[in-house]
């Protein structure tokens, strides 16, 4: 495995050449993120009501780091919301690294963004396999990567018990099915149910009828949601037992 090489459009889009898809929307990848994870997954609201008398974990696993785009979004929405008392772990799994440079560049068009890009690419280091540990804010945040195929980055955080008690939210962010149909399989969903429980959320970009029936299959309720953009609608879940 090597870094990802990108290639980037007119309008600064940086695109995936082993997968020919972009990483984030033409109009406006942040505001798309924040509209797919963190609507979809009702993080605002979740992290405002969690106990600050508790010294808790929130824990999001994402498929696809990519540019860091969800994680410092996340961090964003943390910060803001977030109790002191609670940590969020963010796990994240990742086939094909960019380079700290790339992702600077790709986050450096959302100016509120600055201080979370900075601070992780500051330490962020591609692997060539394996799990890499950053912690921020000391230890107010818990960046957890891992340099794996996603069926067997997934077994991997099972088995190390790197989600604790599972997943409270889900961020899957693949490329496209139809560019990407390794990261939507059958055994992805059953990965995923067996790190999640009751009341874990998920949203995705995507509404292909094969990924809801995935989801489906494996306990999860799924639900179109307004989209961003371009894009009509998107895919909001939860598992209910």
């Amino acid at each position: 495995m090597s870094t990802e090489t990108i290639r980037w459009d007119e309008q600064g889009v940086p695109y995936s050449v082993a997968f020919d898809d972009k990483y984030f929307c033409t109009q406006d990848g942040y505001a798309e993120c924040v509209h797919v994870s963190g609507i979809g997954n009702d993080l605002v609201a979740r992290f405002r009501a969690l106990d600050p008398g508790v010294e808790g974990v929130f824990t999001i696993i994402e498929t696809g780091f990519g540019t860091g785009l969800s994680f410092c979004c996340a961090w964003k929405m943390w910060q803001e919301n977030a109790p002191a008392s609670w940590t969020l772990r963010f796990i994240s799994v990742e086939l094909f690294p960019l380079p700290a440079a790339d992702i600077h560049k790709a986050l450096s068009t959302w100016s509120v963004l600055d201080g979370f890009r900075n601070a992780l690419t500051a330490v962020y280091k591609p692997m060539e396999s394996g799990v890499a540990h950053f912690y921020f804010n000391a230890p107010r945040v818990h960046l957890i990567l891992v340099f794996e195929e996603v069926v067997a980055a997934l077994q991997i955080i099972a088995h190390d018990h790197l989600a604790g008690d599972g997943a409270d939210a889900w961020f899957l962010n693949g490329f496209s099915p139809f560019k990407n149909p390794q990261m939507w399989r059958m055994e992805v969903f059953e990965g995923m149910a067996l790190l999640s429980k009751k009341g874990t959320t998920l949203s995705t970009f995507t509404v292909a009828a094969a990924v809801r029936r995935g989801l489906e299959a494996c306990g999860f309720t799924v639900l179109r949601i307004p989209g961003f953009g371009t894009k009509r609608t998107v895919l909001s879940g939860i598992r209910k037992d």
